[in-house]
């Protein structure tokens, strides 16, 4: 169920960055087509950019629509011509600068761009399209024909729908003010035949009537979309409502568990004075104490663990000798296997043997795998004992209740509601956080939390007998939240077990790191342009370099 989850997570949820050398914002962008007799198109934009830092110009993609051609392509600032660099439907218009509002003007000609009819002549045309990656925080698009007439037909989809004003001499302007990158916005506007005197005719046959069919099928469907969306605006208070009110629900029962739990876990904790009773060895206790995960200062607690126990004897404050391999647990025959077998030899360990082990480079992969074949005998050991609760009913619900939200998440963008898509997508990770996370303890599991948990940063354990101090000692060792070389002075302790413990683990500690820090170093150590989505295969959109 979680793995479904998560892999449904990623796909709905994570999008892939544009990583952009240069910061800008197009701050105003004029376009303006100018219809030509002959059927061709002269074009001219203003595009006006703020740029955040260094940069070496703007970018211009025009994606010419089949039969169409874009020729004549230049570019001025204030007169001056710059330099332009072409990559196919790409033109890269050269002007660099840092922290400057540049406005540069670009004009092209779209050869054919005027489809004439024996009617109407229109002109149809994407000056962006789904593939732009730019944000035009305020777009104008005006057509202006041949000479003054009047506009036969005038719309646009997309972000240029119910945009267009026409003027009485003919001439319409699209005011779409911000558009978002990855939109589409066709226009098209059509006008009397007559006008293109020069121009071939595209076909012998009439388009006003399918130009208007297809203004009328697209009002209509506009009309159902915004009904639509108008309905799934209504109903997200009771969808969404009806998911917080399940959230609210699995919330407040696994807090009244838990406080039950704490409750009876408190009444039964063991007396002062003592290391907490339990029949779990010091590793499976820290790893429980740490959410699961295995450090490298537990390596530390374990062996000296060893030590306490007699298993392992200290020859020198830098040298151990096996003493008995008949361990209690798993996970402490296999640190022995490969602290004093594997790094070391015939029994011994020294704690150089592990910088002169890692000085090979074969050997690091082998390293790492030690060390998780020890975290996983450790893991074992904790899952023998009754620290969980088994009932998984509300994590179930959790799980179920995140697949049921997907689909609304997918649904009110769709239909243009975002602001309950926001909130859908807000209860799909809480709910798959609470799936993932939600792990209550038992009263023997929240017993041995709460009486540890003084026991990571506090000292009244120095004030025990001597036996309990060690335990605790190295409890703290391993759970990181003591160096035993600084923050803890002889003078705190008196008993001489407990010194020699102290002792031994700063030595071990600094050399495990090391070694993990070295193992860890050591393991470590063009676009091409296509078709448009815009009508008739054309687009294009801004950008900057």
């Amino acid at each position: 169920m979680k793995k479904i989850i998560l892999i449904l997570g990623v796909l709905l949820f994570v999008s892939p960055w544009t990583v952009l050398a240069v910061e800008y914002e197009i701050d105003r962008t004029n376009i303006t087509a100018q219809l030509q007799d002959d059927g061709n198109v002269e074009v001219s934009e203003t595009h006006t950019y703020t740029f955040d830092g260094e940069f070496n110009g703007i970018t211009r993609e025009l994606i010419p629509k089949e039969e169409t051609s874009i020729t004549d392509f230049q570019a001025s600032e204030d007169g001056a011509e710059l330099e332009i660099e072409r990559e196919e439907n790409l033109y890269k218009i050269h002007r660099t600068g840092e922290d400057e509002t540049v406005t540069v003007d670009l004009t092209y000609i779209i050869e054919d761009g005027v489809e004439v009819y024996s009617d109407v002549g229109e002109f149809y045309w994407p000056f962006f399209d789904e593939s732009n990656e730019s944000d035009y925080e305020n777009m104008t698009i005006t057509v202006m024909p041949p000479e003054p007439s009047e506009a036969e037909a005038a719309y646009g989809f997309d972000a240029a729908y119910d945009t267009a004003e026409i003027s009485s001499g003919g001439e319409v302007t699209f005011d779409m003010g911000e558009v978002s990158e990855g939109k589409n916005g066709d226009i098209r506007v059509a006008y009397d035949a007559a006008l293109f005197s020069q121009a071939e005719r595209t076909r012998d046959e009439t388009m006003l009537p399918v130009i208007q069919s297809d203004k009328q099928e697209l009002d209509e469907q506009m009309a159902a979309r915004a009904e639509r969306q108008e309905r799934w605006s209504s109903m997200g208070p009771y969808i969404i409502g009806a998911f917080l009110l399940l959230a609210l629900l699995i919330s407040v029962t696994g807090w009244r568990k838990r406080q039950e739990t704490v409750r009876e876990a408190e009444r039964q904790q063991s007396g002062i004075g003592q290391f907490p009773k339990t029949s779990m060895s010091l590793p499976a206790t820290l790893m429980f104490t740490n959410h699961g995960q295995v450090t490298i200062p537990m390596m530390t607690s374990a062996l000296l663990e060893l030590v306490r126990k007699g298993y392992v004897e200290k020859v020198s404050e830098e040298e151990f000798r096996i003493v008995q391999r008949n361990t209690d647990y798993e996970h402490e025959s296999l640190l022995m296997e490969w602290l004093f077998d594997e790094v070391g030899h015939d029994g011994m360990f020294h704690v150089e043997d592990l910088e002169v082990y890692l000085e090979d480079e074969e050997n690091i992969e082998e390293y790492q795998n030690s060390f998780h074949s020890w975290s996983e005998g450790v893991k074992r050991e904790v899952k023998q004992y009754d620290l969980y609760e088994d009932n998984t009913k509300p994590r179930w619900i959790a799980g179920i209740a995140a697949l049921a939200v997907v689909p609304f998440a997918i649904l009110f963008p769709v239909f243009g509601v975002y602001s309950w898509m926001v909130g859908a997508i807000v209860l799909f990770f809480y709910f798959l956080f609470f799936d993932i996370a939600y792990r209550p303890l038992t009263f023997e599991g929240q017993r041995i939390k709460q009486e540890l948990e003084p026991l990571k940063t506090g000292d009244k354990w120095q004030e025990w007998e001597e036996k309990e101090q060690i335990t605790a000692f190295l409890y703290q060792i391993g759970a990181g939240k003591r160096k035993p070389d600084n923050d803890l002075t002889l003078t705190a302790v008196t008993g001489n077990d407990l010194i020699l413990f102290m002792v031994l683990a700063g030595t071990l500690d600094h050399s495990f790191e090391q070694a993990d820090q070295h193992a860890a170093v050591s393991a470590t150590t063009g676009a091409g342009a296509g078709g448009g989505a815009g009508v008739g295969g054309g687009g294009g959109g801004s950008g900057a370099f």
